[in-house]
């Protein structure tokens, strides 16, 4: 009985060694054969692979010459780039009126104003045929609706004409009209601006669903209605796509509203049908108000003026004529500066105490007192409601009442005539006092009363609304881009011309194309002076000392000055370069009878294989006169330019700054180098070299890049065709040494009696080997180059 135990012991200590040792075993060996396995896999396919890739790959390889040294280059794999897209205009543009034979011969006229026959598409759809007239070859073709018996129309207070017009735009597309991008709706008294119309079109993606227009002046209009409706008096633009999804449903979609009132309310209801919300645009008028418009058009949205309706409901938008001499008055200013037509400026004759407003190409008020912009703004009430019993709470906009007292209404001066001076390249627009009350103003203030006239001067902008559009395509295989920040700062158009002196060894020539280019700035360093900070430059640059990049200061003179910098047209502009740079330089100045031989010389570092625009500023501001100063400039050790007399450039006035560029590449020292020194013509006891500033700015390679002759993407894209078979053999020759090694130590191992316990590890680093390698493979350095 007592040897029972011992049995029952020896057994489970056999047990305990099988669970010990037999199963741990078991696992090694069967993954070390799976990795024999595989790794003898990998040897024989990656073989098969590098040969097949050293022949695939001999179609890919070419040679560049960059700078005369032969490279292998392998060419980055993309498609061709797409052509750019021709910008949107009248051309792409397709109208349908609205239009009634009753009405036709005195409508008409609003249409001939802005129609364009010669440059415009478009149709005037009738309900019944009307007489050809004299004027037809001013107007767009006229067709005749079809009939919309079939379509039930049960709105008691409405037409059912609304079903006939609603149908314009899928009849116009219909017709099959090539080149179209969008299809714009009106009626026939409608006045359009068509350059500001296509300013807005132009800012959308024709290819995609647009629904483009404007609600009512009318807030009751608008909850009767929708706000999110397209009024169609005002007019309203459909792109292309979204005309052709509207017109296989229409139909069906007009038969499940039969009791709506208007045809903007069914063409409304299809687009909630097609998910497309409305794009509202401030410039397209409904106008659905009664009375003057002075209100209205004196402080016009910022937005370009798109249309006018209602022109037979409202007054004529000038007094003392009809409405079409009224609109051809209009004229007159759209066709100098459409862009800024009925534009708002508010302006203050603080001596005076007087607001004046002024809508460009309409009208000037003049109030006594000073108001805010804020106040000017809200349009003031000179008309009523659509709904005549609704107060000023009835407008879908803020309106500030139009005062009666003879002190606080404004003088109002209306457009007479607006000319283009060629020679100054200004606008001069004459308006002229409309009325003069005959009770006087017991203020003491001036009385506005006896200016009879008012001249406004202004240079025209046809670039006043256009948007800069910065646009990230992925590469052909890749699906990921990103962005940290944009920054758009206003510059002006000189900022970088079209040309520059390209010098290259002995040869200085014409550079074309420089403002096609891209461009990082490297250095950007006042000479002689303190740093300029963003605050003291319009375009928000920062402007480093010169002394860590001279070669050596010994014979250069500091100066500053004191006094007023006179910027000229066509030299450097503030926006080139602010005041704290001209007024300050390094020169050399002759002291006595002899002429310095030495040069000033800056040099800065940058990167070889790229081209670099070198900008160099000059303002004499230390010549005691005129006609003295004269050296030579030196860009990379080369002469750039003999003999340089600022006097001459500057139409010989002291202290006014302009500035040299030059392309030049960059060798093999990376360095690019400028001096300034006396030429042959230098004079003694005067200055005999000068420089202001110097701007070193990257341009981009022949690839289009600014990091590199390759974009990383394209040799990714080309590595797996060789050094990927390499790489996987040497992967799959390390797993099997790994799997030999595994083995010996195993064999080894088992010569060693084995305890099924092991000690408890007691240096234990607080980093796992795991969280380490992550915190190393989230360091990158990024590369943030300053914005031009």
């Amino acid at each position: 009985m007592k040897n029972k135990p011992k049995v029952e012991e020896n057994f489970l200590w056999d047990q305990n060694m099988k669970n010990h040792f037999t199963i741990p075993w078991a696992f090694p060996k069967l993954v070390v054969s799976s990795i024999l396995l595989i790794s003898i896999l990998c040897i024989f396919y990656t073989l098969s692979f590098s040969n097949v890739s050293n022949s695939s790959n001999q179609e890919l390889k070419i040679i560049k010459t960059i700078h005369g040294i032969d490279q292998d280059v392998i060419p980055p794999v993309s498609s061709p780039k797409p052509k750019p897209q021709e910008k949107t205009g009248l051309q792409h543009i397709v109208f349908g009126i609205a239009a009634s034979a009753r009405l036709w011969d005195h409508r008409k006229n609003y249409i001939k104003l802005w129609w364009k026959p010669q440059e415009m598409r478009g149709i005037v759809w009738l309900d019944k045929a009307v007489e050809n007239g004299d004027d037809d070859h001013l107007l767009p073709p006229i067709k005749i609706s079809r009939d919309t018996p079939e379509f039930k129309y049960r709105n008691p207070k409405g037409h059912r004409s609304a079903i006939r017009i609603s149908r314009i735009v899928s009849e116009t597309l219909r017709l099959g009209l090539e080149g179209v991008r969008w299809f714009v709706m009106g009626d026939d008294d409608t006045f359009f601006v068509p350059d500001n119309l296509v300013r807005v079109l132009s800012k959308y993606d024709h290819n995609q669903f647009y629904y483009i227009g404007s609600s009512s002046e009318s807030h009751l209009q608008n909850i009767n209605f929708s706000y999110g409706m397209a009024y169609g008096g005002g007019g309203f633009a459909i792109s292309y796509p979204l005309a052709k999804a509207l017109e296989k449903m229409q139909d069906r979609c007009i038969q499940r509203y039969p009791r709506l009132y208007g045809s903007d309310d069914r063409i409304h209801a299809c687009m909630a049908e097609l998910g497309v919300a409305l794009t509202k645009e401030r410039g397209f008028h409904q106008y659905d108000v009664y009375g003057s418009l002075l209100g209205l058009l004196g402080a016009h949205p910022v937005a370009p003026l798109v249309s006018i309706h209602h022109l037979d409901v409202v007054q004529p938008i000038f007094p003392n004529v009809n409405r079409v001499q009224a609109l051809q008055r209009l004229k007159v200013p759209i066709n100098l500066d459409s862009a800024a037509v009925m534009q708002q400026s508010v302006c203050y004759d603080k001596t005076r105490s007087w607001t004046i407003s002024v809508s460009w190409g309409y009208a000037v008020q003049i109030y006594r007192g000073i108001f805010s912009v804020r106040e000017m703004e809200m349009p003031a009430r000179t008309f009523l409601n659509w709904y005549r019993r609704a107060d000023y709470t009835g407008f879908s906009f803020n309106t500030r009442p139009f005062s009666r007292n003879v002190c606080q209404k404004p003088f109002v001066y209306y457009l007479s005539n607006a000319l283009h001076n060629k020679n100054t390249n200004q606008t001069a627009s004459e308006y002229v006092q409309h009325q003069v009350s005959s009770s006087e103003c017991k203020w003491r203030m001036a009385d506005p009363s006896r200016i009879e006239r008012v001249e406004v001067y202004k240079k025209p902008d046809p670039n006043l609304w256009d948007k800069l559009e910065i646009t990230f395509v992925p590469a052909k295989r890749s699906k990921f881009a990103f962005v940290n920040a944009i920054e758009v700062i206003s510059a002006p158009q000189d900022l970088i011309l079209e040309t520059a002196q390209s010098v290259n060894g002995d040869k200085v020539k014409p550079f074309e194309g420089l403002n096609q280019q891209a461009f990082e700035v490297v250095h950007r360093v006042t000479v002689g002076g303190a740093k300029v900070t963003p605050f003291n430059d319009t375009l928000w640059r920062t402007w480093v000392p010169d002394d860590e990049y001279m070669k050596s200061t010994e014979g250069s003179t500091r100066v500053y000055f004191a006094g007023r910098i006179k910027y000229q047209a066509g030299g450097a502009s503030r926006e080139v370069g602010p005041d704290n740079v001209y007024n300050s330089a390094r020169l050399i100045q002759s002291k006595n009878a002899s002429i310095p031989n030495m040069n000033l010389t800056w040099e800065f570092p940058v990167i070889e294989g790229y081209k670099y625009l070198v900008r160099m500023h000059f303002c004499d501001i230390a010549s005691i006169s005129l006609g003295l100063l004269f050296f030579n400039v030196h860009v990379n050790g080369h002469l750039a330019y003999k003999d340089f007399d600022p006097s001459a450039v500057t139409n010989y006035l002291l202290a006014s700054p302009i500035y040299a560029d030059f392309v030049v590449d960059a060798d093999h020292s990376g360095v690019v180098s400028v001096s300034v020194g006396p030429s042959s013509n230098s004079m003694a006891y005067a200055v005999d070299a000068i420089l202001n500033g110097v701007e070193i700015m990257k341009m981009n390679n022949s690839v289009g890049s600014l990091d590199g002759e390759l974009p990383a993407e394209s040799v990714l894209k080309c590595w797996p065709r060789r050094s990927a078979g390499i790489l996987l053999s040497l992967i799959a020759l390390v797993c099997l040494l790994l799997s030999l090694s595994a083995i010996i130590h195993r064999r080894n191992t088992n010569k060693v009696d084995s305890v099924p316990w092991s000690k408890l590890p007691v240096d234990v680093p607080e980093i796992s080997p795991k969280q380490g390698k992550q915190q190393l493979s989230s360091i990158k350095i990024v590369k943030d180059p300053l914005a031009l």
